[in-house]
C-alpha cells in the first residue's frame, strides 16, 4: 500500500498493487508434466518452485490430460509424504516418512501379542497395564488402534 496524494487537495488515498507474474505464459508444459509424473511433486509444490499460483499448474496439468485427485496414493509416497499425520510407527521429517523407534517398539509388541492369540481388547488392556504411552502422551489404548497398528505392521515386523 502506498500513500498517494491527489493533486491540488489535502486528501490522501491508498493505492493497492497486485503483483502479476508474466512468466506464467512461458512455463513449459512438458517440464511441469515431468515434475508431476516422475518426481512425484504435487501441484502446490510445482507452483512454489516456479513462483506461480497452484491454479496455473492445475490448468497446465489439465491440458496434459493429468488430473490431480485429492487424497491420492501420491500423497502417501514415503519419499514425498504430504499428509498431515504420519502413520503410527513413523514420523515426518523434511517431507519424508522416517521410522520412530519408540513407536516401533509398541508396534512390535502389538504384533507379538496378536500372533500369540490375544484379542485386540486384551492387547489394549495389556498396553495400558504396561503403562505404554501413545503418540498423544496418554496410556489410553483402544481396540481399533490396536487393529490398525497390527494391520499396518503384521507383514513388516
Amino acid at each position: 500500500m502506498v500513500d498517494q496524494p491527489e493533486y491540488g487537495t489535502n486528501y490522501t488515498y491508498l493505492v493497492d498493487f497486485i503483483q502479476i507474474c508474466l512468466s506464467a505464459k512461458l512455463l513449459n508444459n512438458a517440464q511441469i508434466g515431468a515434475l508431476y509424473r516422475e518426481k512425484g511433486l504435487s501441484a502446490a509444490q510445482i507452483a512454489a518452485q516456479f513462483g506461480v499460483a497452484k491454479s496455473v499448474i492445475l490448468a497446465r496439468l489439465h491440458v496434459l490430460g493429468i488430473c490431480e485427485s485429492r487424497g491420492s496414493v501420491r500423497a502417501t509416497n514415503p519419499e514425498n509424504y504430504r499428509c498431515r499425520v504420519a502413520p503410527y510407527g513413523y514420523a515426518i521429517q523434511a517431507g519424508r516418512l522416517v521410522p520412530n523407534k519408540v513407536e516401533l517398539r509398541i508396534c512390535r509388541k502389538v504384533v507379538q501379542l496378536w500372533q500369540s492369540g490375544r484379542s485386540a481388547n486384551a492387547i489394549a488392556k495389556e498396553l495400558r497395564a504396561l503403562g505404554l504411552k501413545g503418540r498423544a502422551g496418554h496410556t489410553r489404548w483402544d481396540h481399533s488402534t490396536v487393529i490398525s497398528i497390527y494391520n499396518r505392521w503384521k507383514d513388516k515386523l
